[in-house]
């Protein structure tokens, strides 16, 4: 028999050992490309709440039936109301002006 022609054989055995290994491979990487997607995430939050956005703010807590333009005015500011809820919706974050009761967030400060 020449060197070109022989192969590998593996018996019942080995093969069973080559699907196993092939199988802990991709768990290895769906696992880790699992991990590097949450802290990718995670990083992205994090970095999103320490964002300086150059407005003093305190914390109010909204109330039942209020909405974002009632919290806005109740802060009495002297500003248009709308550029204050947009500095509300910009403070934390938020994709649209729905608030719910309960729900805390950062104001600009009176």
């Amino acid at each position: 028999m020449s060197a070109l022609n022989q192969e590998l054989r593996f018996t019942t055995r080995g093969r069973q050992a080559m699907r196993l290994l092939r199988t802990m491979v991709c768990a290895l990487v769906i696992v880790g490309g699992a991990f590097f997607v949450a802290t990718q995430s995670f990083s992205a939050a994090a970095g999103a709440e320490t964002e300086d956005i150059g407005i003093d703010a305190e914390a109010v807590v909204v109330g039942e039936g209020e909405s974002l333009w009632a919290v806005a005015v109740d802060l009495g500011i002297d500003r248009d109301t709308r550029d204050v809820v947009a500095d509300i919706v910009d403070i934390n974050h938020l994709s649209s002006p729905v608030v719910h009761p309960g729900q805390t967030l950062d104001v600009p400060k009176r």
